[in-house]
């Protein structure tokens, strides 16, 4: 397993071996479940200071650190590897909220996040956490 120190905005990848990563107090740790036909690693996670379990796999590729609380990752449903979806967790408290939509290509702005699908061309900005769903 590899130990991460992340930094915020830049994208951290996992390999098969899985890893712990801290940011600003909180620890993640991913742990190696399977490997899709058209490759990248796909992990489930908890969140040890917790001791919460994450109730979704989650992929290893482009892990955001956003601020001092949240990360933002591509999700799967547990023994799945499709369909993706974008989903931000506060590694907190564990509580997560979907973005509803798989966004590949995220840039981090001043007082925005602008997320694309480079697939189907769908955008999002994201300019506040609080008014997204979070459960």
């Amino acid at each position: 397993m590899d130990f991460i120190v992340a930094e915020e905005g830049v994208p951290v990848s996992v390999g098969a071996y899985g890893a712990k990563i801290v940011y600003y107090g909180s620890e993640i740790v991913l742990n190696y479940e399977t490997e899709p036909p058209m490759g990248d690693f796909i992990f489930s996670a908890k969140l040890p200071l917790l001791n919460r379990e994450i109730p979704f796999w989650m992929y290893g590729r482009k892990l955001v650190f956003l601020d001092a609380y949240y990360v933002l990752v591509e999700m799967v449903e547990k023994k799945t590897w499709d369909p993706i979806t974008t989903v931000i967790i506060n590694i907190h408290t564990g509580k997560y909220a979907s973005l509803e939509h798989w966004y590949n290509n995220v840039l981090i702005k001043e007082n925005e996040i602008e997320l694309k699908n480079d697939y189907d061309k769908k955008s999002m900005i994201l300019k506040n956490v609080n008014n997204l769903k979070w459960i």
